[in-house]
């Protein structure tokens, strides 16, 4: 994790105002990671749910262990209000999931960084080669058929300054769903990262996701007409693969996940759990925690829903073939 020189100081802004004289824990902005500011994840449920709570003033009632969602330690989650502990083994500090919901719990203080942001003056000729566009919310540059920003410099300079948004911090986060330039509407802050294995095609889409692309669209609307046929087969797919990848529907209710998909993919002895906005929507088994779940994201859709290597997606339709 690298962080940009024109926004280390957001390490004060980022924190809400929280913790009280004696505590050690401290309470991000959503979109923060304890990573960022050196200090370390709360290390265990006990110390989560009751002297993490109880020093930063938590009161919710709901306090839930869900392993293998993205990330080690302690969150809250602001729209359901349940204040989460997680273990997943595949989730290192620097890759840690982050939604907007979602504001981590630490165990320290961040250090205060003094930075220093040279502008260049009038004595100053620059030339700009690139022509750069910012769309709007759930759309992706491959979506409009622009190429994506193509480095950190582009995205923070040309990119940043050309679009009117010189203003805002700027960060770098990889591994995290996306690769390109993008501004977060709900960070007010300008983000470039890079996903192994994430094509522009398959970028993470957000509601305060815009991304920023290097060309103009041509095209500024897009209609699609999905037919879908019901029908009583459900089938559990392999490990990290979505409904769509297979043109299957996913499950549509809480009451269909838990009640006949659950029976007719073999799962219905399992531990069931109803979890919405954690970057998921549909029907999941998650084979760490040996839960099913079912949760509903804004703005996540089946092309884009999380595909941990340890979820099984449940969808309604037949299994696809094992051959093409």
């Amino acid at each position: 994790m690298q962080l940009s020189m024109a926004v280390v100081f957001l390490a004060l802004a980022a924190l809400l105002p929280l913790a009280s004289a004696d505590a050690t824990f401290s309470r991000l902005a959503p979109g923060a990671k304890c990573d960022e500011y050196k200090i370390a994840e709360v290390a265990s449920k006990d110390e989560c749910f009751n002297a993490a709570a109880a020093a930063l003033g938590i009161s919710t009632p709901l306090k839930l262990q869900i392993n293998g969602i993205g990330f080690n330690g302690c969150a809250l989650n602001t729209v359901a209000n349940v204040l989460i502990y997680s273990v997943t083994p595949a989730a290192t500090p620097a890759t840690h999931m982050t939604l907007p919901t979602l504001q981590y719990i630490c165990n320290g203080v961040p250090m205060t960084t003094m930075t220093t942001t040279i502008t260049a003056t009038t004595g100053t000729s620059t030339t700009t080669s690139g022509i750069f566009a910012k769309l709007g919310p759930a759309s992706r540059c491959s979506d409009e058929g622009v190429p994506d920003v193509p480095s950190r410099e582009a995205c923070f300079d040309a990119a940043k300054h050309l679009l009117g948004l010189g203003d805002v911090n700027a960060m770098e986060l990889n591994n995290v769903g996306f690769t390109g330039c993008l501004f977060n509407s709900a960070a007010n802050m300008m983000m470039y990262g890079v996903t192994q294995g994430v094509p522009s095609e398959s970028n993470m889409k957000l509601p305060t996701f815009e991304y920023v692309c290097s060309g103009i669209p041509t095209t500024t609307t897009t209609t699609t007409a999905t037919v879908t046929t019901t029908t009583a087969l459900y089938a559990k797919l392999a490990n990290g693969q979505r409904c769509s990848d297979f043109g299957l529907p996913g499950v549509l209710s809480k009451e269909a996940c838990f009640g006949a998909a659950a029976a007719a993919a073999g799962l219905a002895g399992k531990f069931q759990l109803e979890v919405n906005f954690m970057g998921f929507s549909g029907c999941v088994y998650n084979s760490v925690a040996g839960i099913l779940m079912y949760g509903q994201t804004p703005g996540v859709t089946p092309a884009t829903t999380m595909a941990f290597p340890h979820f099984q997606y449940v969808c309604d339709g037949p299994a696809p073939p094992l051959y093409p």
